[in-house]
């Protein structure tokens, strides 16, 4: 049985991406297929803080026994670092919302693709 890794996700999210944002670019226009690789970017780098974050709560959790304050306020930080990124990405630089948002679920598609190729 393979496990289902994070770079593997990463990556699948990155073509899904890709894909997605060609099919946009062909089909609808630049502006969203833009938005749509923004929005895949986006998510890649979340799931990359997510492990960091998963890592270092660990870490924190090993070294003294259990779960520290530090720890434990890893999670709320980075939801907030989450939201004021995607509200800058969307408000300052003009991302356009429906491609955005394409491209933020490219993630869960690609979650969905490695756990079937599994």
């Amino acid at each position: 049985m393979k496990k289902v890794t994070i770079a593997a996700i990463e990556r699948t999210t990155a073509l899904v991406g890709i894909a997605a944002a060609a099919m946009l670019y062909v089909f609808t226009s630049p502006a969203i297929a833009l938005g749509c690789i923004v929005g895949s970017g986006f998510m890649i780098a979340n799931f990359f803080l997510l492990a960091l974050v998963g890592g270092g709560i660990l870490a924190l959790g090993r070294g003294r026994g259990g779960l520290s304050m530090a720890g434990i306020l890893l999670i709320p930080i980075k939801l907030l670092f989450f939201l004021v990124v995607s509200y800058v990405i969307i408000s300052r630089l003009r991302v356009n919302v429906p491609g955005f948002v394409a491209g933020v679920l490219t993630q869960f598609a690609a979650v969905f693709i490695e756990s079937w190729r599994d």
